[in-house]
């Protein structure tokens, strides 16, 4: 008897719909569509980062992230300018900077703050690409080069340019891949 109440309490417990979230936000750019349109490429180090959050009354609340950067080496434009970047951890399209670490950017922000948006793809972590004490050096790495034949024109970048792996780093929830076109 107590073994059928509990696979009656089991059977009804399965069928209960479980929670399900949604993730959803605009179209983010990816590191190709912002180098086209960029103003300024470089590579930063991000020196420090603190979570900030507005009470927007009842509970709710907005939160984001406001870094120190300092831009190391400039491949285009003029980042001098740059003091700070503003992005969202939030796990559905948060961007995830660790303080210390080093990234290449493709922007055309104005002023000294850059705004990144969910899931921002034209920032990338190249860390263990980069290495700032030896800048002339790091210029041939496999994650700058590409870029550097690109915004000079003497090649495109690669199809497979940026590799997957590298754009994870940053980004914490990527949206679903687009619908498969149906056969025919």
């Amino acid at each position: 008897m107590r073994t059928s109440i509990l696979a009656v309490i089991a059977s009804f417990i399965a069928l209960l719909p479980a929670a399900s979230y949604a993730c959803k936000y605009p179209e983010p750019p990816s590191f190709r569509s912002a180098l086209k349109d960029a103003n300024n490429v470089f590579v930063f180090r991000l020196d420090s980062a603190e979570y900030k959050r507005e009470d927007l009354g009842s509970g709710a609340y907005t939160a984001w992230v406001e870094g120190k950067i300092s831009p190391v080496q400039n491949l285009f434009g003029n980042p001098t300018g740059y003091k700070s970047i503003k992005y969202s951890t939030f796990w559905c399209g948060g961007v995830n900077l660790v303080v210390g670490h080093h990234y290449l950017i493709a922007t055309n922000a104005k002023g000294s703050n850059i705004e990144l948006v969910s899931a921002d793809g034209s920032v990338l972590d190249i860390d263990n690409f980069y290495n700032p004490a030896q800048k002339k050096a790091s210029l041939r790495s496999q994650l700058i080069l590409p870029v550097i034949k690109a915004i000079y024109g003497v090649e495109p970048l690669p199809a497979s340019f940026p590799p997957r792996d590298i754009v994870a780093r940053t980004v914490v929830q990527p949206p679903p891949p687009p619908p498969k076109k149906p056969h025919v």
